[in-house]
């Protein structure tokens, strides 16, 4: 009885194309030895706030924190609001806890909308403008940062719905998990 337990628990994986079963295995009574491929699978975890608003995604290479366009700025405006400079501070302070004197990559996406060129340049620009206050807070003085615009590449979302196209919209900081070559310097 115990062999079909068995057998369900591995059904899973075999369909799913990670285990192969020998042709004895089905016969009832049998032993058969198992062929399991070597892979690495990274591991993420994803954590987000109910309005889907913030959302910080950790996986083997990179820890990334990711604030809708509409937490910082006004619509088509690279301004950065009051309300989301504490935000942008609590994330600093998050990175000068865990991640000192790892690279930082900034990355403004934008939805659809509009002309490629003007959400490049706008996403470029609401990058830039969090990289500017990240460079001014104190905690990460041994940080480097890059910023970049990627405009409507890299789409979370639908951009056919007012909804995806909100999630399209954001900014997303970016601290690799892995040990940089500049900690070793130190």
């Amino acid at each position: 009885m115990t062999t079909p337990r068995r057998l369900i628990l591995l059904l899973p994986l075999v369909s799913a194309g990670l285990l192969t079963l020998p042709a004895a295995a089905a016969e009832p009574g049998s032993h058969a030895t198992l062929s399991v491929p070597n892979r690495t699978y990274d591991l993420v975890s994803r954590v987000e706030n109910l309005a889907g608003t913030e959302r910080v995604t950790e996986s083997t290479t990179e820890v990334t924190y990711s604030l809708a366009a509409a937490v910082l700025f006004s619509k088509d405006s690279a301004e950065i609001s009051p309300h989301a400079k504490q935000k942008i501070n609590d994330i600093a302070q998050k990175i000068a806890q865990a991640h000192p004197a790892k690279p930082v990559e900034i990355r403004g996406y934008t939805d659809n909308l509009g002309s490629a060129q003007h959400g490049s340049e706008l996403s470029k620009d609401r990058a830039n403008a969090v990289k500017e206050l990240f460079e001014k807070n104190s905690a990460l003085t041994r940080t480097t940062f890059t910023a970049k615009g990627l405009g409507e590449a890299q789409p979370i979302a639908d951009n056919g719905t007012e909804t995806g196209r909100q999630r399209n919209r954001r900014v997303e900081i970016a601290v690799p998990s892995a040990p940089s070559d500049s900690e070793g310097d130190q």
